[in-house]
Formats: C-alpha cells, structure tokens, sequence
C-alpha cells in the first residue's frame, strides 16, 4: 500500500465528495419541501453550504476509513438527514418514494456533469493533473455515492424506498434494521462483500449509461 499516493487521491477526492453528499441531501430536502413538509426548511436545513450536512462520523470517518481500507478501490459516505415529517406530505407514500429517490437521481446527475466536464477537458486536450484528477473524482464519487444509496437498508434511499413499497407489517420489520445499519454496511464492506456484489457492478453499470448519454457530445465535438 502507497500511503503517500492514497494520501494524495484523498485530497482529490475531498471536494467532489463534500458536493455530492451537500447536493444528494440539499436534494432530498427540496424533493420534501415540494411536496408539502416544510420541517427542514424552517430549521434552516434545506441548504447548499456543506457545513450544514456534514456528519463527524458518516461524512469524514467513514469514507476515509473505507478508503484506506479498501486500499482507494471504493468509497462511501453520508450527511447528515435532513428532518422529514411524512404526515405533511399530500401524498405520503408515493411522496415518501420521491423524496428517497431525489438522492441517488441528484448523484446520477452530478456523475454525469462530472463525464461531461472530463470530456470536454480532454477533447480540448487539458493535461493538468490535478483538475483532470478532479473530475474523474467526481465521477468516482458520484457514482460510488448512487450505488450506495441505493443499497437496500434503511436510512439509505434504496431502503426507504423498499420500506415505503412493502405492506405495513414487513416495513415495521424492515426498519429494525435501522439502528445497526451502518455497522451491517461497514463489515459487508471490510469483509469484501460489499464491493464485488453491489457497489462495482451498480458503478460500472452507471459508468456505461454515462458513456453511452455523452455519445452524441464526443462525436459532435471530433
């Protein structure tokens, strides 16, 4: 393991990783203020500043923790949740399904501004390390962010979403997993279950979709 080297990707990746998570939440609080909850807004937590979503835990340790673990193949994080009231919401659970899946449609996009932003940089032939560095760390970030919320286990949008979908009695069973659920991603990820089965085949699926959306860009512009 190059310590030096990771160390140096890790500075990279700190702020296409502050822009995903700050978008993804900012994201779900808009999708909830739109659609008729109102609680984050008035705490003053429907934002763009990145301090008010950053996590001590979620946000900083357990990214640089998976990072250096899985020796910078992956890596994964979140904010801090926005508050969301369910009973305010006109349509409470289509609503509620909306909400969960502002998230990982704000981290697809922000991949996709990311590839586009490689792209023209390198059609214009931009040879500066660190922003070329850079995008393809939001595209990584991005990515790796929209496979991972999308895990089925709540609180993470692919849980809510399942939660939301399933009949009362199998959600109430399913959010029992909340309180140990990042201790049940964090030994699926150090184990090497994590990577393999969910988040390398959900990132390269995505890598491809993003290959093939800026098709008609790269032939217009060669």
């Amino acid at each position: 393991m190059d310590i030096g080297n990771l160390i140096q990707q890790a500075a990279i990746l700190t702020l296409p990783l502050l822009f995903a998570i700050t978008l993804s939440e900012s994201a779900r609080g808009h999708a909830a203020y739109w659609l008729g909850d109102k609680t984050g807004w008035s705490q003053g937590r429907v934002t763009w500043n990145p301090a008010n979503h950053v996590s001590p835990v979620e946000t900083i340790v357990i990214p640089l923790v998976m990072f250096f673990a899985t020796n910078g193949s992956f890596v994964f994080g979140s904010a801090k949740r926005i508050p969301i009231d369910y009973r305010n919401l006109r349509e409470p659970k289509s609503a509620a399904i909306w909400i969960e899946l502002a998230s990982p449609i704000a981290l697809f996009v922000m991949a996709l501004l990311w590839y586009i932003a490689f792209t023209l940089l390198h059609l214009m032939q931009v040879q500066e390390p660190f922003v070329m560095g850079t995008c393809k760390a939001g595209i990584f970030v991005s990515l790796s962010l929209f496979a991972f919320q999308l895990l089925p286990i709540p609180p993470l949008a692919g849980g809510r979403i399942l939660l939301f979908s399933l009949p009362p009695k199998y959600g109430a069973q399913l959010s029992r997993v909340e309180p140990w659920s990042m201790w049940i991603i964090l030994i699926l990820a150090l184990v090497g279950v994590l990577g393999p089965l969910w988040m390398g085949p959900i990132t390269q699926l995505g890598l491809a979709a993003l290959q093939l959306m800026t098709l008609p860009l790269t032939a217009l512009l060669n």
